[in-house]
Formats: C-alpha cells, sequence, structure tokens
C-alpha cells in the first residue's frame, strides 16, 4: 500500500516541475540551479579533484585555455597558476553555504520578529518594534564590512560566522512587512474562529497565518540568498576574506589587481568566469523565486493559464 504522505509530496514535487518547464526562463533556471547543485555535491563528497599546486612564474599564471587533464583547465589558469574551472567549481560549496545560512537567520528572525510583533501587539510589538528600527537604520551591507575588517583571520573562512555577519540586521526589513500583513490578517473572521475554537496564539501564527504568508516568505527567501552572495562575493572583492583559489569575488579581485584584466585580455577569462557563474546563479535564483510563488500560490497559475 502506498503511503499517502509520499504519494502527496510526488504528487507536489511534479506540479512543480511542471510550473519550473512551463516557461524557457523557468526551464533554463531550473537546470542551471541544478548544475550548481551537483557541482556542490560533488565537490563535498570528494568527487572533484582538489586543486593542485599553484606554479608560478609569469607563463603559468593566467595561462590561455588547454585541454590538459580536461575540463579543468578549459578556462586557463588563475593568479596562482591553478585550473580556473576547477576553482570556479570548488567555490560552489562555500558560497551556497554562506549564503543558505544568511538566508535562514535572515528570514527566520523576520518571520518570527514580525508574526509575534503584529499578532499580539502591546509591549511585546512595542519592544520587537523598536528593535526593527534600530536594526533598519544600521544598512546590513556597511554592518557586515566593519564586522569583517575586526574579524580575527581565521573566522573569516568559517561559512557559519560569515553566514551570521550578513544576516545581522538583514532580517528587520522582512519584519517589518510580515509585521504589516499580520496586523491585517489577525482581524479577519476566520481567526476570530480559531481563538473561540480554542488555538493557542502560537499555532495561529505558526499554523494558520504563516501558511497564508508563506508565498511572501519563500520569495523573501530566494531574496536573501541572492543578496548573501552578492554580499560575500563583494567582500571577497575587496578583499577582507582570506586569499583563496576557491572564491569567487576573489577571483574577480586577483584578475584586475594581478592580471590587469581591465588593461589587456591576458586574465579577461579570469574577470568574466567568476562574474557570469555569479550573473547565472542570480538570475536563476530569482526566476526560481518566482516559480515557488506560482507553485504556492495557486491563484497565479490560474491568472497565468487564462
Amino acid at each position: 500500500m502506498i503511503n499517502p504522505k509520499l504519494s502527496k509530496l510526488k504528487n507536489n514535487m511534479m506540479v512543480f516541475i511542471r510550473i519550473c518547464f512551463s516557461r524557457p526562463s523557468y526551464a533554463f533556471s531550473f537546470v542551471v540551479i541544478l548544475l550548481y547543485i551537483i557541482g556542490g555535491l560533488a565537490v563535498v563528497a570528494g568527487l572533484i579533484p582538489p586543486l593542485p599546486p599553484g606554479k608560478g612564474g609569469w607563463e603559468n599564471i593566467y595561462a590561455p585555455p588547454s585541454f590538459e587533464n580536461f575540463p579543468w583547465y578549459i578556462l586557463g589558469r588563475d593568479f596562482a597558476g591553478k585550473p580556473l574551472f576547477l576553482a570556479i567549481v570548488r567555490a560552489i560549496p562555500s558560497t551556497f553555504a554562506v549564503a543558505l545560512i544568511a538566508a535562514f537567520i535572515t528570514v527566520g528572525l523576520g518571520v518570527v520578529v514580525g508574526m509575534i510583533g503584529g499578532y499580539l501587539g502591546g509591549k511585546v510589538d512595542a519592544v520587537l518594534w523598536i528593535l526593527t528600527n534600530v536594526a533598519l537604520s544600521i544598512p546590513s551591507g556597511f554592518l557586515a564590512l566593519i564586522l569583517a575588517i575586526i574579524l580575527p583571520t581565521d573566522l573569516k573562512g568559517n561559512v557559519a560566522i560569515m553566514g551570521l555577519i550578513l544576516s545581522i540586521t538583514a532580517w528587520a526589513s522582512l519584519a517589518r512587512s510580515i509585521r504589516a500583513q499580520i496586523l491585517s490578517l489577525k482581524k479577519r473572521e476566520f481567526i476570530d474562529v480559531a481563538r473561540v475554537v480554542g488555538f493557542s496564539p502560537w499555532k495561529i501564527m505558526f499554523d494558520e497565518l504563516i501558511r497564508i504568508t508563506a508565498p511572501f516568505i519563500a520569495v523573501n527567501f530566494m531574496f536573501a540568498i541572492t543578496s548573501a552572495i552578492y554580499n560575500y562575493t563583494g567582500l571577497a572583492y575587496l578583499g577582507l576574506l582570506p586569499l583563496t583559489s576557491e572564491n569567487w569575488g576573489i577571483q574577480i579581485n586577483m584578475a584586475v589587481a594581478v592580471g590587469g584584466a581591465l588593461f589587456s585580455d591576458r586574465a579577461i577569462l579570469a574577470l568574466w568566469s567568476p562574474a557570469i557563474a555569479i550573473i547565472l546563479l542570480q538570475y536563476s535564483l530569482l526566476n526560481m523565486a518566482r516559480a515557488i510563488e506560482e507553485y504556492i500560490n495557486p491563484a497565479l497559475r490560474i491568472a497565468r493559464a487564462r
């Protein structure tokens, strides 16, 4: 006998996949993200070889593409004489890890603070609203920049610490939006019915209300990932993270600073390859945010089908 939960999960996955392939942009983005995930998992599982020792000398730094040890040298060598394509692939896990940790913290705090403040009101809401406004007054990127400067070098390579730094005030904007939605939703009749039935405030908030705000939360989760990737690679580009080939921001920085990519063609691949990797990922994540919103909100699918 088929487990009803597994059958429902299978059906939901099929619906989401159909949505992903309902538009060319969705299908392209789905495939791109899948390739990134496969590449990241392959690195973590040890299926992708480690970076070989760098080769010094001007003839090796930013050497042109070759078929040596295919496919890792198809983009040539980087600032340390290491295979550029391999370095870009090996940068996927750390980038994803930082972005996901930052997104979970950002969305988790934003939802909890906004939901509790908006529903409970009173002094609780007043205190949380003050905290939210304080966080909103501090630019998240600027604060991350300062913290990255003063952070000990050994902690800058810790993905959990970097994820925390990138989300330390980023949650406030989402909290404000969630609070505004909850202030409106809690006045509806179904909430009064839930109270009469005996539902606790926590069940109403994190069962009933969260289902209504789920599309908004899901989209903001994807936006939080894209923002974290930009900020993480930005900090690396500014030279505030450990110097390593396995970082897209470092590769762009070194292509400009060492390879002179803005003035010559020698390091042009080292400049554009990580940049395109970032652009493709960001574009795909934004399209997947729309696809997820369409999946969670059937009204959007019906409107588009008309």
